[in-house]
């Protein structure tokens, strides 16, 4: 039977209102049974987003690098630059998402805008790689917590207690366990959580961002001067190079602000993906960007000793600069809440995860691939996906117990994240009429955005590879280089009854979905790809020659049937 075509034999019908929620039909074209509940909407998506990214917090363990890099040149331009240069590359991925609104995300993208004949090969080398990609970026954010844990125990005790390398490790698979058993509550309900947690973090920056200068103006402590702020460049760092310090005060920026993508794995779970998911891509870009911004103008106004912030004994002088301020037991009481939501909310971060690592499992990639795809009828979750990358995560942790192991944790994920965003914004450019567009377009500009995206991006992955010292062994490089010679090699020993995406099924969504022509702007896109209103007498109006079908109108009805355990 034809994708695009029902049981009965005829053509899909057009999305069907149920309460209010637009059921999507995008999953059934593709040649898949949709297996997720639809629950999320743009601001679920938006608050999964900042729940993963507690701007506070994490620019509070990252943020030594700006300070040291840069001193307050890093605070100011270092947080606003590499987000203006990231800008092109959400737009890129919100396009993404919204022609192709399926969890599989940058591997499923990339295997459909490349040739027929690479698309298998394209399909598994970045499958896997994503698979592994995703569990160091999972041993990243767990291992930012735990850091943050540990110096919140430090403040609490005085300097009695100092987490060790171990320790710090200890906590951090401690915390990717506690996501791993939120996992088993339903979907509903983890969307409820993650809402919560989200609105907390919000609050807890914009009071942050209120109190401290407050308390700074109460304790009669001279604010740094504006000029000082957005003009003065320190470079502390054992590369004296400006040219290698001022990349490295970007890649706090690189950590703490690239969770955005997070909408983009849950597509199948969001009402209305193609328009909400890309939707909750930009928005989610936008705020963590500007409270992140506003913490660090915070920040460096109210640091007046730069040098002893360079020189802090514990390496995280942000948590000493709120020390000083507010003093022990309400930093560590204010810490310890933010740690317990921060905590919960990065669950978030292993649902968003392992629904790639399932969707890949869903076109046969990994062993056990019946296994790792199934869904969870009760939460509505891809448990077995979750406990692979949980058992990964535990392994990526154990460079933990490296003396540089936060530089290789941080890096590993940005490279690896860099690495899978740029393979289909790049295939985007050369994809021609495999580039079908969804309601989220930027029309004739869309070539050129992906364009500057992909160069965006290749410079923060090239910079990204620079160890933190000349000294330093480029041992994220060599992390990152090995899992992608694992993922080629096991294209060439154990893909051969991979099948790859339905390239049949693929094809006649493109030709069903096609609305756009060399030449069209973004108008005629907008017009093309809104759905189709029925007369009075519950008749379509017929298509002008020329005119595409509607985009809206080529979706399979959705279907409540799913996976059981």
């Amino acid at each position: 039977m034809s994708a695009h075509q029902t049981d009965d034999g005829t053509k899909p019908r057009s999305p069907t209102a149920t309460e209010g929620e637009v059921v999507e039909n995008t999953i059934a074209a593709f040649g898949y049974e949709p297996a997720y509940r639809r629950v999320l909407g743009k601001a679920a998506g938006i608050c999964i987003v900042i729940a993963l990214a507690a701007p506070l917090g994490a620019i509070m363990v990252s943020g030594s690098y700006q300070i040291i890099f840069a001193g307050y040149w890093g605070l100011s331009w270092g947080w606003i630059i590499p987000n203006i240069m990231m800008i092109p590359q959400v737009i890129a991925v919100a396009e993404l998402c919204s022609s192709m609104p399926v969890n599989g995300g940058f591997y499923w993208w990339a295997a459909a805008l490349a040739p027929a004949r690479s698309s298998r090969a394209f399909a598994f080398i970045t499958g896997w790689f994503n698979a592994l990609a995703v569990a160091t970026s999972l041993a990243a954010f767990a291992y930012s917590i735990a850091v943050g844990m540990s110096q919140t125990m430090t403040i609490a005790t005085d300097g009695r207690y100092v987490g060790t390398l171990a320790e710090v490790m200890g906590m951090s698979m401690g915390i990717a366990t506690v996501w791993a058993l939120v996992m088993l509550l339903r979907l509903e309900t983890i969307n409820i959580i993650m809402m919560v947690t989200a609105a907390f973090l919000f609050l807890s920056c914009l009071g942050f961002i209120i109190a401290l200068p407050i308390t700074h103006s109460q304790l009669n402590m001279p604010f740094t001067t504006a000029a000082n702020v957005f003009g003065s460049f320190q470079n502390s760092s054992d590369w004296p190079q400006t040219g290698i310090a001022v990349p490295f005060c970007f890649y706090a920026v690189l950590f703490v602000n690239s969770t955005w993508t997070s909408p983009a794995y849950v597509a199948e779970e969001t009402r209305d993906a193609a328009r909400e998911a890309p939707r909750a891509i930009v928005e989610s870009f936008a705020w963590t960007s500007i409270l992140g911004l506003g913490v660090c103008l915070v920040f460096a106004f109210c640091i007046n000793d730069l040098d002893a912030a360079i020189n802090d004994p514990t390496g995280y002088p942000l948590f000493t600069v709120l020390t000083n301020h507010w003093g022990q037991a309400p930093t560590s009481a204010c810490l310890i809440i933010s740690i317990i939501f921060a905590t919960i909310g990065g669950s978030g971060f292993l649902l968003t995860m392992s629904t790639q690592v399932a969707a890949f499992a869903r076109d046969g990639g990994l062993p056990y691939s019946p296994v790792l795809s199934r869904v969870h009828k009760r939460t509505s979750m891809p448990m077995n996906a979750g406990l692979l990358l949980l058992g990964l995560t535990y392994l990526f942790l154990l460079l933990a117990l490296n003396e540089d192991a936060s530089d290789i944790v941080y890096s590993m994920a940005s490279i690896s994240s860099l690495i899978i965003w740029i393979t289909p914004t790049a295939l985007r450019l050369f994809a021609g009429d495999r580039w079908v567009p969804g309601p989220f377009y930027t029309g004739r500009y869309s070539w050129y955005i992906h364009l500057v995206a992909v160069l965006a991006s290749s410079y923060f992955l090239i910079t990204r590879c620079i160890p933190p010292s000349a000294d330093t062994p480029p041992v994220n490089v060599v992390v990152v280089l090995v899992v992608l010679v694992v993922s080629i090699a096991a294209y060439f020993f154990a893909s051969k009854n991979f099948p790859g995406l339905d390239l049949e099924a693929l094809e006649a969504w493109r030709h069903e979905n096609r609305h756009t022509v060399n030449g069209a702007d973004f108008a005629q896109v907008l017009r093309q790809s809104a759905p189709e209103r029925p007369s009075a007498e519950g008749s379509s109006r017929e298509l002008s020659p020329g005119e595409g079908p509607s985009r809206e109108g080529s979706r399979r009805e959705g279907n409540s049937k799913q996976r059981d355990d």
